[in-house]
C-alpha cells in the first residue's frame, strides 16, 4: 500500500493499530516530524513488532525478501500448496518469535541493510511572538 493511500484509510478507519519496529521517545518525533505519516491523535494502539513487516521492507531495518516473495508467486499457484503453506507458516506457529526462528538467522541477517545515515536537519524553531 502506499504512504498516501495508507494515511487515507488510517483517517477513515474506526480504530488504527500502528505495528512499529522500534519504539522511541516522543521528543524524536517531533523534532523530525515530516517523518510522520499516521499522527498519533488518530492511533489506537502501538504494538512493537520488530520484522513485523516481513517479506516486504522497512527502510532502515531491513530489506525486502525477494526470494520469499518469488517462493510465494510458485506456492501461491494452486490451492493445495497455498493451503499447506499456511499451515506450515501461519497455523502451525503459535506466535511471531515462532516465525522469526523458523525464518532463520541466516535470512535476518542477508536482509540487514548497510549503513547510510542521511544528512541532520535544522527545521528551525520558530516563536508565535513577533
Amino acid at each position: 500500500m502506499y504512504k498516501r493511500q495508507q494515511k487515507e484509510v488510517a483517517f477513515a478507519a474506526d480504530k488504527v493499530i500502528v505495528v512499529v519496529e522500534e519504539v522511541v521517545d516522543e521528543e524524536l518525533i517531533r523534532r523530525d516530524p515530516n517523518r510522520t505519516l499516521i499522527p498519533g491523535l488518530i492511533v489506537d494502539a502501538v504494538v512493537h513488532e520488530p520484522y513485523g513487516a516481513h517479506p516486504s521492507y522497512v527502510q532502515g531495518y531491513y530489506d525486502r525478501d525477494n526470494d520469499f516473495y518469488l517462493k510465494w508467486d510458485e506456492w501461491s499457484r494452486d490451492q493445495a500448496t497455498t493451503e499447506a503453506w499456511l499451515e506450515e507458516w501461519v497455523y502451525a506457529l503459535p506466535d511471531r518469535a515462532a516465525y522469526l526462528e523458523k525464518l532463520g538467522r541466516a535470512t535476518l541477517d542477508r536482509l540487514a541493510p548497510g549503513s547510510l545515515p542521511a544528512e541532520p536537519i535544522n527545521y528551525g524553531r520558530y516563536s508565535s511572538e513577533q
